[in-house]
């Protein structure tokens, strides 16, 4: 008999740049008495410096596939093979991408032979793209459940959300929008299996700053990101751009990405150069050190990207005020004017609007923050939600 309890979290092209949150929740998990293996497709391509990564170097990686063993499983389980190859052909693409989706088969049997090998009974998948569709052939053996996490819009996970989907034990949400999507784009699966389980900040980690009044010092405005065209940077550079001259801030981008050469050149063409600087990808301790020393921190994300930012979620941690774009599932983590500032997408005049309201209400910034970690510590606290996140995936 399988035991949900020793358990697997699924996780492509692990650890990543962006990853941190998926290692405090293996780590909440694990804390609660729960045996987690973490598998993942492969090694990723680019070289991370996170701190945790010298943690997870026992990471199952599916294409170190054992030829033997794959041959022999094949042989001996071919109803289970057969059924794997109608999934394939049954989906709703053309037929290279059919083709494409059996290539698959030979990681859907590792994971069959590492599960076996672990005695795992359940995997958790954070991601309803191609490592769904591995998980959800693998699982047609009958030899453990799965459930799937699901952080942005589904057309940012490909198509036939259904066939990946439809098995699983209980599908995970990090916003109520994307649980109102999921409920809609599958009208057959069980509502009461679709739940709501945002990801979690280390509150003992991320701690409330002191805060200190505005006076002389530069007021520290900071954006933690990658480096991308959808995060929006280049309308917060505009509408800082647009402040008073006589406000004395600096604005610190953290982060990296193929957007860099780009954002540089026009921090330079609106004359932002000595009120801006690019800091580079940085670890989650020297986050937690910038953070502590920020004023108000700005996410002005657009289009599908984002679901529930966990860079607002260590900022809030931190009671610091967020200026953020309404996007995803932030109208859920954030209540404009209380712990922190809703913006519209792309919108430079709102974004430079809630900044300005920050900078000439100094007293009610304070407020703010205060606010910003009170609902941290109610929605955000990682081993709150990932005791949560057990209770919907894991069976009594």
């Amino acid at each position: 008999m399988r035991d949900c309890r020793r358990m697997a979290v699924l996780i492509p092209e692990f650890p990543g740049q962006t990853h941190i949150f998926f290692w405090r929740e293996i780590q909440a998990l694990r804390e609660a008495g729960n045996h987690v293996e973490i598998i993942s497709t492969r090694k990723p391509r680019a070289k991370n410096f996170h701190e945790f990564f010298s943690q997870v170097s026992d990471t199952y990686y599916l294409t170190k596939i054992p030829i033997i063993g794959l041959i022999a499983h094949i042989l001996l389980n071919l109803p289970w093979l057969m059924r794997s190859v109608l999934y394939c052909f049954r989906l709703r693409a053309n037929f290279s991408e059919k083709l494409r989706t059996l290539l698959f088969i030979p990681l859907a049997v590792n994971l069959q032979l590492y599960c076996k090998a672990k005695e795992i009974g359940h995997i958790h998948v954070h991601s309803s793209a191609d490592a769904s569709h591995i998980v959800a052939m693998g699982a047609l053996s009958g030899k453990f459940t799965y459930s799937v996490c699901i952080h942005g819009n589904l057309n940012q996970y490909g198509q036939n959300h259904l066939e990946k989907l439809s098995g699983a034990s209980a599908i995970i949400t990090v916003t109520e929008p994307l649980r109102s999507e999921i409920v809609d784009a599958l009208p057959n699966y069980p509502e009461d299996q679709v739940h709501v389980v945002p990801m979690g900040v280390n509150l003992s980690k991320f701690l409330p700053r002191t805060y200190v009044e505005f006076g002389t010092k530069p007021i520290v405005l900071t954006s933690i990101s990658r480096l991308a065209h959808v995060k929006g940077h280049t309308y917060t550079l505009q509408a800082l751009a647009q402040l008073p001259e006589n406000l004395n801030f600096i604005y610190q981008i953290v982060g990296d990405g193929e957007m860099r050469e780009k954002l540089e050149q026009e921090v330079s063409e609106l004359g932002l150069t000595d009120k801006v600087a690019f800091l580079g990808f940085k670890k989650e301790q020297e986050v937690n050190k910038i953070l502590k020393t920020t004023d108000i921190f700005v996410l002005t994300s657009f289009g599908f990207g984002e679901a529930a930012p966990v860079a607002i979620m260590e900022a809030m941690a931190c009671g610091v005020a967020t200026v953020c774009s309404i996007i995803g599932g932030t109208r859920d983590m954030i209540t404009d004017e209380h712990d922190g500032m809703l913006v519209r997408q792309k919108d430079v005049e709102d974004i430079k609007r809630a900044i300005l309201f920050l900078l000439e209400n100094s007293a009610q910034i304070k407020v703010i923050s205060e606010n910003a970690r009170a609902t941290a510590e109610e929605k955000f606290c990682h081993r709150r939600v990932a005791n949560r996140l057990a209770q919907h995936i894991i069976p009594a």
